[in-house]
Parts: C-alpha cells; sequence; structure tokens
C-alpha cells in the first residue's frame, strides 16, 4: 500500500511539473513573418534554405532559436524572424487503401498490395488541373482534386471521385467558397467517409474541415472548429476512422461521426505549411520547434495530452514530417540545405520517453513523404543525391541508387512500397518531374516522365493500381497483368464442393481458399476446411470440397472464399437446406 501511495504521489509531483512547465512555455507564442516569398527556393541565410512549393503564396512563418534577417525581395527591406520557443505497437500493413498522405496513419508508404514492375498503362486521363495534387483511394474509388483556376476563388478546385480500375469519373464536387478561402485539399479517406477542407496557404487561412460521403459526393457534417492545416500538413486516421490534423501551432481530433472535436493541443512547429503528423498505436507524433533546432514530440492519442519529446536535433529550419515505421520507430529527416546539420534521425518510443536510436548525414528535402519496409528497413535521401535503404535498427547502409539525375538535385520525394518490397518514388518536380520504380536494393525497373507532379503520387491502391497525377489532363494508372478468379459452388452433395478458374493473365500465388459452412437446427452445423495452393496459372482450374458429410437439420449458409498475393479476393455465399445427410441448394 505505500509502495502504491509513493507511486501515485510521484505521479501528481510529475503532473504539477509539467503544468508548471507548461505554463511557462505559453509565454513564448510564435511571431509570424510577414515575409512574403516569390520564388519557390530561398537561401539568403547562410546554413538553411526555404521553400514554397506550387500553389502557395502565403506569408511563412518560422520558428527559431535566433533573430535573422532575410531581406524582402520585393522592397529591399529587411524582416526580422524572432525566436518564437516551446520548452519542454502494431501491424506491419494497414490494408490495400491509399488513405492519406503517407499512405497510411504512420504516413511510411507501406502498402499490402503488389505493384507494377513494368510501365502497364491501365488508363490514363481526367479533369485538367494547373496543380497536382494528392490522390488517395478507398475500395475501387480514387479522389483527387483537380484545379481548375488559380487557388483562392470559387469554383476553382473540384472534388473529383473516379473510377480505380477504368478512370471514368463518378462525381465532383466543390467544397464552399468563403471570402479568402483558399483552395480545396483532400486530407484523407476512411470508412466511407473523404475529408476535405479548403484551409491552409502557410496556417494564413482557417476554415471547416468537411466529411463527404464516398459514394455521392454529398456533405455528411462541417466542422464548427475551424482548422488552418492545408495539403502539405497532411492527415492521418486514428483506429476508428476519427482524423487527426496537425498545422503550425496546432492539433485536432474530429469525431468521424458528427464532426464534434475530440480534443485539441497547443504546439509549435517549424515553417508553417509542413507541419504534419503521424500516428502509432495510442501515439501520434510531430516535429516541434525548439531551443538549438527540434525535437519529436509525443502526444496520447486518445486524449490529446502532450507526453514527452526526444534530445534536440540541432538545427533552424524544417519542413518534413515524421513517419514511423511498422516496428514503431519514429523517423524524420531533420535537414535546411546544410550538410552540418542535415541528418536522418531514428528514434525509439520506451513508454515513457523517446530515445535516439541513430542518425544518420542526408541530403536535404522539403514537403517529404518517406517509406519503410516491410524487412526490416527504412528509405531516405542520401548525399550525392541518390535514394539510400538503410537497416532500421542501425542506420547501416543496406542498398543505394545511382545518383539522381541533375535536374532532381532539388527533391521533394514522395515514396510507396509494395508488399514485395518494390519502390515507387516520386521526386516531387516541376519542369524536371519524374517518377521511378525500384528492386527492393534499388535496382532500376523503370520510369517515366510525369511533369509538375508536386505531390501527386505515388499511390498503391486496391489490386495494386498505381496512381500519378500530373497537371493537364495527365493522370495515369499502371497495373501488371492480374490473375482473375472465377469462383462457383458446383454442389452440396455428397460434400460441398466448388471450382476456381484463373481467367486473368498472370499466374495466382499462394492461392488460399476456405469453405466454410454454418446453420442448422439451434446453429449445430458448423464445418470449414481450407488450404493454400502455390500457384494456379492462367486458365487453370483447382476443385475444391469439404471433407466431410454435413449431417442435421434445417438451413445452412455456405460461404466459400478465396484471395492471392496479389490482392484478388473473391467469394461466393449460397444458401442450403439440410435433412439427416440430404442437402439441397436454394436456386
Amino acid at each position: 500500500m505505500n509502495g502504491q501511495r509513493n507511486h501515485i504521489g510521484l505521479m501528481v509531483v510529475v503532473v504539477v511539473l509539467s503544468v508548471v512547465l507548461a505554463g511557462i512555455t505559453v509565454l513564448a507564442g510564435p511571431i509570424k513573418s510577414n515575409q512574403v516569398f516569390s520564388q519557390s527556393k530561398r537561401s539568403d541565410y547562410t546554413g538553411f534554405s526555404l521553400m514554397t512549393p506550387s500553389g502557395y503564396l502565403s506569408e511563412v512563418q518560422v520558428c527559431c532559436d535566433a533573430v535573422v534577417s532575410l531581406p524582402n525581395l520585393r522592397n529591399g527591406g529587411q524582416q526580422q524572424i524572432h525566436s518564437s520557443l516551446r520548452t519542454p505497437y502494431s501491424a506491419v500493413f494497414d490494408g490495400v487503401d491509399w488513405s492519406n498522405a503517407g499512405g497510411n496513419q504512420k504516413r511510411n508508404g507501406l502498402s499490402d498490395v503488389k505493384g507494377p514492375l513494368s510501365a502497364d498503362l491501365l488508363w490514363s486521363g481526367g479533369r485538367t488541373s494547373l496543380i497536382s495534387w494528392l490522390p488517395v483511394t478507398e475500395g475501387n474509388r480514387l479522389f483527387v482534386v483537380r484545379q481548375a483556376g488559380w487557388p483562392g476563388a470559387a469554383h476553382d478546385s473540384p472534388i473529383v471521385a473516379m473510377d480505380l480500375y477504368t478512370g471514368e469519373e463518378l462525381w465532383s464536387v466543390e467544397i464552399p467558397y468563403h471570402t479568402n478561402d483558399w483552395t480545396t485539399w483532400v486530407g484523407g479517406v476512411k470508412n466511407g467517409q473523404l475529408y476535405a477542407s479548403r484551409s491552409g496557404n502557410g496556417a494564413s487561412v482557417a476554415d471547416n474541415l468537411y466529411a463527404l460521403d464516398v459514394e455521392t459526393g454529398d456533405t455528411l457534417w462541417v466542422s464548427t472548429v475551424l482548422i488552418d492545416a492545408g495539403p502539405y500538413d497532411g492527415v492521418v486516421f486514428a483506429s476508428d476512422g476519427d482524423p487527426i490534423v496537425a498545422s503550425f501551432t496546432d492539433i485536432w481530433r474530429f469525431n468521424n461521426e458528427d464532426g464534434s472535436l475530440v480534443w485539441h493541443a497547443d504546439r509549435l512547429g517549424s515553417v508553417s505549411g509542413s507541419c504534419g503528423g503521424a500516428a502509432f498505436q495510442e501515439r501520434f507524433y510531430v516535429a516541434d520547434a525548439a531551443p538549438g533546432g527540434h525535437i519529436i514530440v509525443a502526444y496520447d492519442m486518445q486524449t490529446g495530452q502532450r507526453l514527452y519529446e526526444s534530445s534536440v536535433m540541432t538545427g533552424f529550419t524544417l519542413q518534413n514530417t515524421p513517419f514511423v515505421g511498422p516496428d514503431g520507430t519514429i523517423y524524420l529527416s531533420r535537414t535546411q540545405n546544410n550538410p552540418v546539420t542535415d541528418y536522418f534521425y531514428a528514434f525509439t518510443d520506451t513508454g515513457a520517453s523517446l530515445v535516439e536510436k541513430w542518425h544518420r548525414i542526408c541530403a536535404w528535402t522539403t514537403f517529404s513523404e518517406y517509406a519503410a519496409s516491410a524487412d526490416g528497413a527504412v528509405y531516405c535521401i542520401l548525399p550525392g543525391p541518390c535514394i539510400g535503404k538503410l537497416d532500421a535498427q542501425t542506420g547501416d547502409i543496406l542498398a543505394q541508387s545511382e545518383v539522381l539525375e541533375v535536374e532532381e538535385s532539388y527533391l521533394s520525394p514522395h515514396f510507396a512500397v509494395d508488399v514485395a518490397g518494390t519502390v515507387f518514388f516520386s521526386n516531387g518536380g516541376f519542369s524536371e518531374g519524374k517518377a521511378s520504380v525500384f528492386t527492393t536494393d534499388l535496382t532500376p525497373l523503370w520510369n517515366t516522365t510525369m511533369k509538375n507532379i508536386n505531390i501527386g503520387g505515388p499511390s498503391l491502391g486496391n489490386n495494386g493500381i498505381l496512381l500519378l497525377c500530373g497537371t493537364g489532363t495527365n493522370i495515369r494508372a499502371y497495373q501488371a497483368a492480374q490473375p482473375i478468379l472465377d469462383l462457383n459452388v458446383t454442389g452440396v452433395f455428397p460434400h460441398v464442393s466448388a471450382s476456381i478458374v484463373n481467367i486473368g493473365e498472370a499466374a495466382a500465388t499462394n492461392l488460399s481458399w476456405q469453405i466454410l459452412v454454418t446453420g442448422g437446427i439451434f446453429g449445430r452445423i458448423n464445418s470449414t476446411r481450407s488450404d493454400i495452393v502455390p500457384t494456379l496459372d492462367t486458365q487453370q482450374t483447382v476443385n475444391i470440397s469439404l471433407d466431410r458429410f454435413i449431417f442435421g437439420f434445417g438451413k445452412i449458409t455456405i460461404l466459400v472464399s478465396a484471395t492471392c498475393d496479389e490482392g484478388v479476393v473473391v467469394s461466393k455465399t449460397v444458401e442450403a437446406s439440410v435433412f439427416l445427410i440430404f442437402v439441397k441448394m436454394k436456386t
């Protein structure tokens, strides 16, 4: 009992100290720069660069631990930026959909589908767009904003839903425009709801968050609380589907059922417009400004409570988002175009603290979405620049690509990694935009020019469909030749039997099938059988059956299902009636 009291007393002391420290740090609020960037790249100050992405002309807000001067491009004056400081475990894959920036709640680009190993174009084309935006998918639909006009006007940015397999437009909607709103952006899609807003532009525009029905585009709810996040911040989802939005000085979690605010937390990012977060189990992580550089901060995903933070990563500005590996390792490419401070970091969450595992020198990037792989590795951009595959435990280089082309030296890399370890990569470029595909050891497979790709992919959707979105009408979907499984229940007496035919153009590997029979009087009939067929070649048939008689009385349900490594899933359900050993299928 005494030990328990001592433990409770210690917790009270810790909470009181945390509250005191939080009260002290609230005094240091963010100072906003009046600098308006009219170029995409700024390197006025020795040791760092700022980037402004496409469609982004707002006042950029910077938090740092020094007073610096940046020459104003328009009038030659000096604008000071003052310091503004704040002191202070899961399955490998998240599914077959590309639900948000980074693909999943960990934001690690790892997908449970098998992407195309060659440039097999499934379809192309779509609405024209001035800017390339993120395509997200759920089931057989993809959703993307197509920029019809310059951001910040009515009718400038419709959301378009398309058939993932054909490219056919299913519906389009426009988020209502309010005076001074910014372009529409899609945060993500989860459990039949698509989330979008007109907020952002470097956290200078606040607007509502909208939830739309994925089948119709109808508005399900509109949040009463405003957000100021934008497309480069992104959204991730809690395990119940609640959207969590992180911006420059705020984090919000909304109830997915009605849009009510679950919790809000204060934070302090480094550069507005690139301040998103990542989730893992019951933790939400962001990278914040701190004295001398940046820190990873862990929040309780259920309550929004700030829990603990990492040691300081030395630096000045940061325009990348953290992500989480399958094992829970938190990664951040903390770069600012200064070799002295540009490192790729890995941290372990012990449940009570964030402990650095390792760090390795890396190349400067901005607005990036990196990736992990299922084989215990993580991908980054190494000096050169080149793509590097690092050991998740040690940071050792396992493989690296050839040096990327000179015109790709400015990188806003976006990655996706499929279930087989194939790496899909975009340089995020504009006139030099390109997407490339590599083996898991970074041997080149194929590439394609994709001008102005920005954040328009790669995204991996259902059945391994690779999406790339550019400007104009340039939307492309690639898919490798796929098996197509035709499943039929062929008999119910004396045994339940079925046939599976591969009528597709590629073999089905590790074909897993199951027959499940349930029902009867008092639910006493319950029989199942399953097995795996290593390979079902094209035009090949496999016959499957239960290995026992069905005995009993009453109505039964027969469910036959099959799936394979290529992501194809089929099932068929039939009803039947049983009298002793005699079974009759309903027609």
